[in-house]
Parts: structure tokens; C-alpha cells; sequence
């Protein structure tokens, strides 16, 4: 990400970053064990062309453990790192829907705590770090001369060993010119 923004200034009106709320529904196996999920990522656009965007994202997501005996708490958090690329289908103008895939990596930690009776009290966490893809779609409304909104869902997929863990997500952010 730091790469992206030394750009040289020749690159004027072709970045941006984009800001905002993340609420990730997990699916399958994963749903089963985790609840709603909720962080944040920041996005930053760089055009390569009027159609098409090389992006890179940073933020942080959350989920919590659901169904799980009383006293006891665990959740899984961690940040994605993801660069990708995003395709509009039409071309500038009001409202741009497009198609946006990034991979990357997910540095996530698992934690727990609690009290168990008869057993007292305990705590741990283990961390992970594994490679994430998310294709979305999406839509660009203009608001004001250098912004707009960036409304997103994507498919959040994290692979591990042997298995993933995927969840439905939608995202809503600000998006600025930077010049």
C-alpha cells in the first residue's frame, strides 16, 4: 500500500482511497459457529485506464463465536491485506456499477476466554495467517466534485488448510480523489 501512494504526481486525478463500515453474514460451516461480522477497510484506487482500477485494502474484521456454554466467549478478528482490480461496464457519468477480485492475505487470530465451572478460568488465542480472494460488484454514485459513494457485496473467502471460511459482505464507503 505505501508503494501505491509514492506515485509520481504525473498520475494527477487518477487516485483515491475510499473509507468504511464493513458487515460480513458468515457462511456454511463457518456461520455455524460464528455470528455477524463487523470492521472496516480503507481502499485506495489507482486508474489505469478509464475502465479499469488497480486497488489495494487494508482495514479490520471481526466475528463472534454464537452458541457457546455460559461464561465462556471467543471470537476470530484479524486484517486483510488484499490488491486487486476493479473493471467498470460503463463509462464515466452518474451511477458506474462494476465488478472488482482481490487476493491477499488474511493475518487473523483466533481467541477465547472464560470461566468453566469446576475448571476456573482461562484464556488463549493463536494466530493464523492465510490467503483470502473476494470478488464483488458494485456501484459509484458521484457526491460532490471529488467524491462519491462506494457501495460493494462481495464473497469474502478465507482458505486454510484443508478448508475456508466464507462470509457475505457489503460495504459502504466515501471514495476521494486524491490529487
Amino acid at each position: 500500500l505505501v508503494v501505491m501512494v509514492s506515485v509520481s504526481a504525473s498520475a494527477q486525478g487518477k487516485m483515491a482511497v475510499s473509507v468504511g463500515p464493513d458487515v460480513m453474514l458468515p457462511m456454511g460451516a463457518f456461520g455455524d459457529g460464528y455470528g455477524v461480522g463487523f470492521g472496516g477497510t480503507a481502499q485506495f484506487d489507482y486508474s489505469v485506464m478509464p475502465m479499469l482500477v488497480l486497488t489495494g485494502k487494508a482495514g479490520y474484521l471481526t466475528w463472534s463465536a454464537k452458541n457457546l456454554p455460559s461464561g465462556v466467549s471467543a471470537s476470530y478478528g484479524g486484517v486483510p491485506f488484499l490488491v486487486g482490480a476493479k473493471y467498470f461496464f460503463m463509462p464515466e457519468g452518474k451511477v458506474r456499477a462494476y465488478g472488482h477480485f482481490e487476493l491477499g492475505l488474511m493475518f487473523g487470530s483466533v481467541s477465547s476466554s472464560g470461566t468453566i465451572q469446576g475448571f476456573g478460568s482461562y484464556s488463549g488465542s493463536a494466530g493464523t495467517t492465510d490467503f483470502t480472494i473476494s470478488p464483488a460488484v458494485g456501484v459509484e454514485i458521484p457526491a460532490g466534485a471529488k467524491g462519491g459513494i462506494d457501495l460493494s457485496a462481495r464473497y469474502f473467502m478465507i482458505l486454510t488448510t484443508g478448508s475456508s471460511s466464507g462470509s457475505l459482505g457489503i460495504r459502504a464507503a466515501y471514495k476521494m480523489a486524491i490529487n
